[in-house]
C-alpha cells in the first residue's frame, strides 16, 4: 500500500509541477515580448509598448528593462527542459506557423495546446500576424478553438499592428451570416482593445474613420478603447471617459464602470476603493464607487459599509449606498437596516432602506414589520414601507395594501398601492374590484391598477 502511495505521489506530483510551470511559460510572453518591442521599435516608449500590465509597470531596475528577463533566463531554460521532457521536445523547436497552429488547436494534451498557442503569440510580429491569423482561421473551420485564445490573439495583434490589424480584419467576408458578423464584431473589439493599450491616439482616431456599415458599432468599439486604456493607464482612461461625458455621452457612467473594473482586477477591493476616492466629485465618481461597492459588499459587507458611509451624504454616492445596503440585507437584514437608518438623510439612505426592506420581507416579514412600527414618520420610513409593501404584494396583496396606505408621501403611496393593487387583481379580481371602488384613489391610479401590463 505504501509503495502504491509513493508511486501515485511521484506521478501526480510531476504532472502538477508541469502544469504550474506551463502556466508561467504560457503567460511570460506578454512581459518578455513587450520588453523586446520597446527596444526594437523606433519611437515607442517602454510604457506604451507593453501588451499587458506587469504589476504597475515598474521593475527592480527601470533603466534596464532587460535585467529581469536576464536574471531568470537560467530558470526559464530549466523550466522548458522539464516541460520538454514530459510533453516532448518538438514543442520548443523552430516549427513553422502551420505546425504550431495545428498543434495549438488539435493536440489532445491541453497543456501542449496552450504552450503551442503561447509560442505562436510570442513569435508574432506585425509582419507575420496576418499569416498566423489566416492559418488559425483555416484550421478553425476544421477544428475547434477556444474563444478566449482567439480573443487573446486579436488583442495581441491589435497591440502589435494597430491600424493594419483593424483594417485587415474589416475585410473579413461576413456575407449572409449573422454568426460571422458577430464574430467580426468581437474580433474588432479585441483588436481595438489591444491597439488602445499600446497606441491610444491611433485607436481613438479610428473611430472617426469607421465605414458606414460599422457606425452602429461605434459605442461598442469605444468600450474596447476604454478597456485598453485602462489596461495601459487607469487614470488616463478615467480622463478619457470624463472628456466623453463633457461632450454629452449618455453612457459615460457605464464606461467609467469599465475603468473601475480594471481597478478591481489589478488593485483588489481596498485598492480600488481608495482609487475611486481620488476621482473628481460627480456622477462618474459615483459610477466607479457603485461598481466597486457591488463587489466589495459581497466579500466583506461591514468593511464596504464603513468605506461608503464616508460619502453617504453625497448625491453621487447614492447608488453605492443603496447597493451596499440592499446586498447586505440579503445576508443580514437587521444589520443592514440598522446601518442605513443611522446614515445622514439622503437618496442613498432612502433607496437603500427601500431595497433592504424588500429583501427583509422575504426572509422575515414579522421582524421587518416590527421594525417599521418603531420608525417615526419621515421620508426614510416612507421608502422603507414601500420596499416592504412592494415585496409583500407578491404573496399577500391585501396586507401590502394596508402597509402602503400608511405611506405619508402621496406619490410613493400611489406607486406602492398600484403595484399591490395589480397583484390583488391577478389573484382575486372580484375582491380587488370591491376594494378599488371604495379606495378613493385618483382615476389615473385606478386605471393603472386595472391595467397590470402598464408600468406605473
Amino acid at each position: 500500500m505504501s509503495a502504491m502511495n509513493n508511486t501515485f505521489l511521484k506521478v501526480h506530483g510531476t504532472w502538477l509541477l508541469a502544469l504550474i510551470t506551463a502556466f508561467f511559460i504560457g503567460t511570460r510572453w506578454s512581459k518578455d515580448s513587450s520588453e523586446n518591442s520597446s527596444a526594437d521599435t523606433p519611437g515607442r516608449s517602454e510604457s506604451s509598448s507593453r501588451l499587458y500590465r506587469d504589476g504597475g509597470g515598474s521593475s527592480s531596475n527601470p533603466s534596464n528593462p532587460n535585467s529581469r528577463r536576464n536574471s531568470r533566463s537560467g530558470s526559464s531554460k530549466e523550466e522548458e527542459a522539464l516541460i520538454a521532457q514530459i510533453f516532448g521536445g518538438a514543442l520548443f523547436s523552430e516549427d513553422g506557423i502551420e505546425v504550431l497552429a495545428k498543434e495549438a488547436l488539435t493536440d489532445p494534451n491541453p497543456v501542449k495546446r496552450r504552450l503551442a498557442f503561447s509560442k505562436l503569440l510570442e513569435g508574432m510580429t506585425a509582419e507575420n500576424a496576418s499569416a498566423i491569423r489566416a492559418q488559425l482561421t483555416e484550421l478553425g473551420d476544421k477544428y475547434h478553438h477556444s474563444p478566449r485564445e482567439w480573443a487573446d490573439f486579436n488583442y495581441a495583434w491589435g497591440a502589435i499592428a494597430g491600424r493594419a490589424a483593424f483594417t485587415d480584419a474589416m475585410t473579413t467576408d461576413t456575407t449572409g451570416s449573422n454568426v460571422k458578423k458577430e464574430a467580426l464584431r468581437q474580433d474588432l473589439y479585441r483588436i481595438i482593445n489591444g491597439w488602445a493599450a499600446n497606441d491610444p491616439k491611433g485607436a481613438i482616431a479610428m473611430l472617426t474613420e469607421l465605414p458606414e456599415d460599422l457606425l452602429k458599432q461605434k459605442a461598442f468599439l469605444e468600450s474596447g478603447i476604454v478597456t485598453g486604456l485602462a489596461d495601459r493607464n487607469r487614470d488616463e482612461a478615467a480622463e478619457y471617459v470624463s472628456s466623453l461625458a463633457i461632450e454629452g455621452r449618455k453612457d459615460a457612467d457605464r464606461l467609467m464602470s469599465i475603468v473601475a473594473g480594471e481597478a478591481l482586477r489589478s488593485d483588489g477591493l481596498v485598492g480600488a476603493s481608495i482609487w475611486t476616492e481620488s476621482l473628481p466629485e460627480g456622477p462618474l465618481k459615483g459610477a466607479a464607487m457603485n461598481t466597486v461597492a457591488s463587489r466589495y459588499v459581497r466579500t466583506d459587507p461591514e468593511a464596504a459599509a464603513a468605506w461608503i458611509e464616508k460619502f453617504a451624504d453625497r448625491d453621487y454616492a447614492a447608488r453605492a449606498v443603496r447597493e451596499v445596503g440592499g446586498e447586505w440585507a440579503e445576508k443580514n437584514p437587521m444589520a443592514a437596516v440598522t446601518w442605513l437608518d443611522k446614515l445622514p438623510e439622503g437618496d442613498g439612505q432612502k433607496y437603500g432602506l427601500n431595497s433592504a426592506f424588500d429583501d427583509w420581507e422575504d426572509r422575515d416579514p414579522v421582524a421587518a414589520g416590527n421594525y417599521l412600527l418603531t420608525m417615526s414618520d419621515s421620508p426614510k420610513r416612507d421608502f422603507a414601507i414601500k420596499g416592504f409593501a412592494d415585496g409583500y404584494a407578491r404573496q399577500d396583496p391585501e396586507t401590502a395594501i394596508a402597509w402602503a396606505s400608511d405611506i405619508s408621501d402621496p406619490t410613493l403611496r400611489n406607486q406602492s398601492l398600484t403595484r399591490a393593487g395589480q397583484s390583488y387583481f391577478r389573484r382575486n379580481p372580484k375582491a380587488a374590484a370591491e376594494w378599488l371602488a371604495d379606495s378613493g384613489l385618483p382615476s389615473e391610479v385606478q386605471k393603472a391598477i386595472q391595467s397590470p401590463k402598464r408600468k406605473y
